[in-house]
């Protein structure tokens, strides 16, 4: 069922381009497999990024083996503008319906660690660690947060041109098994963990993730597909038996368990996530669809048939619990949120009930100036006991010498509001000190406003029984 204003399409069941991570201890095999990979007749050209290994020279000698090394300084910008060259070669065979192009990089692990070492250097070079140094050349040098965000953006960087490489890719990688530490960083006695030597979201973000170790089986620790035989977090991870595997692994893995057509491939639809957007301040309730516009409207109608405040606190409850506080609402008089509506509202019937009162009518308090006001504005109107619930409005009045929270104090325009009942109702500063046992300042607003609504009863009430005394005494008469 379609939904208004989004967008949405099928899935389309397709395989995806794979990106393979092949670790293991050493010597089980990760190059040796890569290079055999060469020599399949299911693929195009495969080129070797070379990284801290020297083994693609001599592996060149594997009967069949079929790959081009790339030479570069091992610079990080050098191999990117390698991944990146090899990219639009694989682009451009596809397009043209050419057998898939694979890129090999062996191995992973030097990346990351020449991105750490990088990190590492920076930090040595700053102004704290420079003058550490020179007292203490063997220091601990700390490398800092933003240093260490620096050299995982680079990872990311290149890690994204692999995971949305037309063609195959393979990472391999050292995985080694190590003692376990606690989270004091203390070794566990007898317990033993594996450690793949990359980044550490990479195992995360690879289609396949292979295990080599010498004299077993390769394992299959996890895959990103629904034809490989291992469901996420229900199968252990799963040994090739397989004999069609023997001799040609990587070929078996993408095209016989992973079945990717290289005529049906297509690359993994990535839209990475940016933190844009909103503000001002985060538009907070804002929601683009038509849905949240018609709620935000039908709140308004429903905020201009209120009769009173109680009726003002239900929607601005259910405003608060749809988070459309501050979702902006066409009127004919301009664009105002939800809140500055029920903020607007609020001060018409407080207008009313002090223009009721002989003392004459206060000019109105001036509108909120921003949504914090707004906020704090409605949240008074809402705090005000409805009928019957006046046994509150004591506690809300009780002297005490503490000072209310200074939030709670703020002079936003809703406290000024009141204020100006207060004066309009002829209540003296003096007489609010009096009243609580503590400056005006340091009362806060729902009390002010309560006190607002019992000087009303009680003046209403008085003038209630001097009719009463004129009506009775007309009686007698």
């Amino acid at each position: 069922m379609a939904v208004s204003g989004l967008k949405t399409r099928k899935p389309t069941g397709r395989v995806p381009w794979p990106c393979i991570l092949l670790e293991g201890e050493e010597k089980a095999g990760k190059s040796w497999a890569l290079a055999q990979f060469s020599a399949s007749d299911r693929i195009g050209a495969l080129y070797w990024i070379d990284l801290n290994e020297g083994a693609g020279d001599e592996y060149g000698a594997i009967p069949g083996a079929n790959y081009q090394l790339i030479e570069h300084d091992g610079s990080y910008a050098a191999v990117l503008a390698a991944v990146q060259a090899v990219k639009s070669e694989a682009r451009r065979a596809a397009d043209a319906g050419e057998p898939p192009v694979v890129l090999g990089i062996d191995t992973g692990s030097a990346i990351w660690d020449g991105l750490k070492d990088w990190a590492s250097e920076r930090a040595a070079k700053s102004a704290r660690n420079r003058e550490l140094l020179k007292r203490d050349p063997n220091a601990e040098v700390t490398i800092s947060q933003n240093l260490w965000n620096d050299a995982g953006a680079r990872w990311r960087k290149l890690q994204t041109e692999l995971l949305t490489f037309p063609g195959i890719v393979v990472v391999t990688a050292r995985g080694k098994e190590v003692t376990e530490v606690d989270a004091n960083g203390r070794p566990v006695e007898g317990q033993k963990t594996w450690s793949v030597q990359t980044h550490r979201e990479f195992p995360y973000a690879a289609t396949v993730w292979m295990r080599l170790r010498r004299g077993r089986r390769p394992l299959i620790v996890g895959a990103r597909s629904v034809h490989i035989g291992i469901k996420p977090n229900t199968d252990p991870a799963k040994e090739v038996t397989d004999s069609a595997a023997t001799g040609r692994l990587l070929e078996w893995l993408v095209f016989d368990a992973l079945k990717c057509d290289p005529g049906t491939a297509h690359v993994r639809d990535l839209v990475p996530f940016h933190g844009g957007g909103l503000l001002g301040h985060e538009q907070a309730g804002q929601n683009p669809t038509g849905r949240g516009r018609s709620e935000a409207a039908a709140l308004a109608q429903r905020i201009r048939a209120a009769s009173d405040d109680d009726e003002l606190r239900e929607v601005w409850a259910e405003a608060n619990r749809s988070a459309l506080l501050e979702a902006d609402v066409e009127t004919p008089a301009g664009q105002y949120t939800v809140a500055e509506l029920i903020q607007a509202r609020h001060e018409e019937f407080l207008e009313a009930s002090v223009k009721a009162h002989p003392a004459g009518r206060r000019a109105a308090p001036a509108a909120p100036t921003t949504p914090a006001a707004v906020v704090e504005a409605a949240r008074a109107a809402a705090a005000r006991p409805a009928p019957g619930q006046d046994a509150k409005a004591p506690a809300l009045l009780d002297a005490s010498p503490t000072p209310d929270d200074p939030q709670a104090c703020r002079p936003n325009a809703a406290r000024r509001g009141v204020l100006a009942s207060l004066e309009a109702l002829h209540v003296t500063g003096e007489q609010i000190a009096a009243r609580f046992g503590r400056p005006t300042e340091q009362v806060a607003t729902k009390r002010l406003t309560a006190l607002v609504r019992e000087v009303i009863a009680t003046q209403r009430s008085g003038e209630a029984g001097q009719q009463e005394i004129e009506v009775g005494g007309q009686d007698v008469a």
